[in-house]
């Protein structure tokens, strides 16, 4: 398997108890996650374990994230302990209209990263870096984030983005610096992964589905992936693309949903998984990870499992799993 990299935040999930709005939830349990670091603990599970650049607050809650990431088997070679307090994301209650999450905590603990401290020998190792877009709402999180894609650019790897736009960290008067920082790593992605929701906040396009994965394919991106919530995802490549130029649909899983927090990083785990193995110049272990349509149903059922239990991170399945539900449904 191919040497991967991901770059970006590690934080606690507090997932609401019982309750109509977040003032009157029981209470509230606490889970890792962070889109990033969930990504990074799915690809351990589908056995790809990566590097992982990351920071994590030298409070109990950073004790706790460390724990679980070793016992995720990602390493700790790239993190930082750095003083403060780790960022909350508190979730709202399943059907509260709006902000699904509020985020409480030290910003430039999680996000801060230090462009000082890009981890450039790791880079040069690497064939497949991911960078999470969360990290761009902090001013040095947005000049870090660029130089790893850049760095990563330069030296040949295959970049991912994750554009996961969140308009509630952008401090007031950043918005444009946050969106010019998008379109730049854009520039330097090969694959890029959006929703409707996360591209129209920012401005960059007002299209959806297949459109606006023709459009983000305009900013440099070879392949350019939507999500569609429970009506699964599209994709788009061009003819650099090493799968070539197609247009890729799977409309998804039905299974009983708990809880979708995190759904949409299960996927992006899934995703990188099978098309990782398609580009390190291995030859793939089956047919499935040469197609991009086959990628993106791997995809969709990693996530349809995610969201049958509680927590982001915690609900992630292993590939066994994964190759289980898919040859159940086919």
């Amino acid at each position: 398997m191919t040497d991967i990299l991901v770059a970006g935040e590690t934080l606690v999930d507090l997932l609401p108890g019982a309750g109509e709005t977040l003032r009157d939830v029981d209470g509230f349990t606490h889970r890792p996650g962070g889109a990033p670091a969930n990504v990074a603990v799915g690809l351990s599970r589908l056995g790809a374990p990566p590097a992982f650049w990351t920071r994590l607050g030298d409070d109990p809650f950073g004790d706790f994230l460390r724990e679980t990431l070793d016992e995720e088997g990602v390493p700790d070679a790239l993190s930082r302990r750095v003083g403060g307090n780790t960022t909350l994301a508190v979730v709202s209650p399943p059907g509260v209209d709006g902000r699904r999450f509020r985020f409480y905590g030290s910003r430039d603990v999680t996000f801060g990263f230090d462009p000082d401290a890009v981890p450039t020998d790791a880079l040069a190792s690497a064939s497949w870096v991911h960078v999470g877009g969360v990290a761009l709402t902090h001013p040095r999180g947005r000049t870090a984030m660029r130089e790893v894609a850049a760095v990563a650019d330069e030296r040949g790897c295959t970049v991912s983005f994750d554009v996961n736009y969140r308009p509630d960290l952008v401090p007031e008067g950043d918005r444009d610096a946050v969106v010019e920082a998008i379109r730049d790593i854009l520039g330097d992605t090969d694959v890029a992964f959006a929703s409707d929701e996360d591209v129209a906040a920012t401005g960059i396009s007002s299209r959806e589905g297949e459109d606006l994965a023709r459009d983000l394919l305009d900013f440099g991106p070879h392949t350019a992936v939507v999500t569609l919530g429970s009506e699964g995802a599209v994709a788009a490549s061009m003819d650099a693309a090493p799968w070539g130029e197609t247009t890729a649909r799977h409309g998804g899983f039905r299974v009983e949903a708990v809880d979708a927090t995190g759904a949409g990083d299960a996927f992006t785990s899934g995703l990188i998984r099978r098309l990782a193995a398609r580009t390190d110049g291995t030859t793939p272990s089956t047919a499935a990870e040469t197609d991009l349509a086959d990628a993106l149903a791997f995809a969709n059922a990693t996530a349809a499992l995610s969201v049958r239990d509680r927590g982001g991170m915690t609900a992630l399945p292993d590939r066994e799993a994964v190759e289980a539900f898919l040859a159940e449904r086919a």
